[in-house]
């Protein structure tokens, strides 16, 4: 795999809403600065293990519950990218 991203998902589709942080192989990364989430976000991956990636979302609010997308991007155009997603639950105390 060459990148992976993580932002929020639309809804009955598998693309993004908006991209929260993209990173690559390389370990260059590019992370949002849009409210709401500027400065709550943070991803990291090494490139040598592409099934794990790891997303940070920091100060959960009400407002972040939502589905969320992963994409793991080959670098090859013959191979097909990997999707995942999950859906945040806010609970309150």
């Amino acid at each position: 795999m060459d990148s992976v991203q993580w932002g929020t998902k639309n809804d009955g589709a598998v693309t993004f809403q908006r991209i929260l942080v993209s990173v690559r192989k390389d370990k260059t990364s590019t992370i949002t600065t849009d409210p709401p989430y500027s400065g709550r976000v943070s991803g990291a991956w090494d490139g040598s293990n592409p099934g794990q990636a790891t997303f940070t979302l920091n100060s959960i609010q009400k407002a972040d519950e939502r589905l969320y997308l992963c994409v793991l991007r080959p670098k090859s155009p013959f191979r097909l990218p990997v999707y995942d997603s999950v859906q945040l639950l806010v609970v309150g105390k």
